[in-house]
Order: structure tokens, then C-alpha cells, then sequence
């Protein structure tokens, strides 16, 4: 199981477990159980994932009219391609507007002095593919 299929499989079981678990489901709650999990997966750049998890609750999550359905499966595929761009993975970048690839572009910029620096070399690679940067 590749790195993007285990986060799916494990934002679906933190769903599943919060509706087993409360009465009430809090699509919030649960979204920012998800970024947790997000910073989590990516400790080599944990700093920079959060940013970026961030980034995506703000963006998706908390303008979204049906917060009891959050996290949706098109907000997931989401975080999913912004996991993809962490792995250097370009090919499953399926979710980003244009927007999205300026937001990550100049939050990688603003990380960009305590990153790896061949991780910052592969992944501003992959924003000038996309004219982000």
C-alpha cells in the first residue's frame, strides 16, 4: 500500500471511529483529527505538512455548507494530491486548482529554510512544472 492509499485508509477509520464513538458527528472535529494524522505521516517536513493541512482546512473544510459530511471524499482527494506533491509524486496530483498551487508554492517558500534541501529541490521542480512559483 502506497503512502496516499494508507492516509485514505486511515481518514476513513478516524471517521468511522468518531461516528462509533459520538452521537453527534463533527465533521470539524473529525477534519481536524485528519490534520493531525497529516503532520503525523510526514515528520520529515512536519512542520511544512501542517502548513499545508492548514491551508487545506481553511481552504475546504471550513467554507464547506455541509460540515456533517466533512470530510468529503473530493475534500480528501485534496489532501491526498497535496500528500502525493509531499512524495514527490506528480503523477497522482489530481485535486489542485491553481489556487491551491500558489497557497503550497508560497507556503513551501515561507518553510523553505528548514527543509531538506534536495526535498526542496524536488518539490519546487514539481510547482515550476505547474508555473506555481
Amino acid at each position: 500500500m502506497d503512502n496516499i492509499s494508507k492516509f485514505y485508509a486511515d481518514a476513513q477509520r478516524l471517521k468511522k471511529h468518531y461516528r462509533a464513538e459520538h452521537s453527534n458527528y463533527d465533521g470539524g472535529e473529525v477534519c481536524g483529527q485528519i490534520k493531525e494524522l497529516f503532520g503525523r505521516n510526514n515528520g520529515h517536513v512536519k512542520s511544512l505538512a501542517l502548513s499545508y493541512a492548514d491551508y487545506w482546512y481553511d481552504t475546504y473544510i471550513m467554507n464547506s455548507a455541509e460540515m456533517e459530511n466533512e470530510p468529503t471524499e473530493q475534500h480528501l482527494q485534496v489532501l491526498g494530491s497535496i500528500q502525493a506533491l509531499i512524495d514527490n509524486d506528480p503523477e497522482q496530483i489530481t485535486e489542485l486548482t491553481q489556487e491551491d498551487w500558489k497557497e503550497l508554492c508560497d507556503l513551501t517558500n515561507y518553510e523553505a529554510d528548514d527543509l531538506p534541501l534536495e526535498f526542496l529541490n524536488d518539490i519546487m521542480i514539481i510547482f515550476v512544472d505547474h508555473q506555481a512559483c
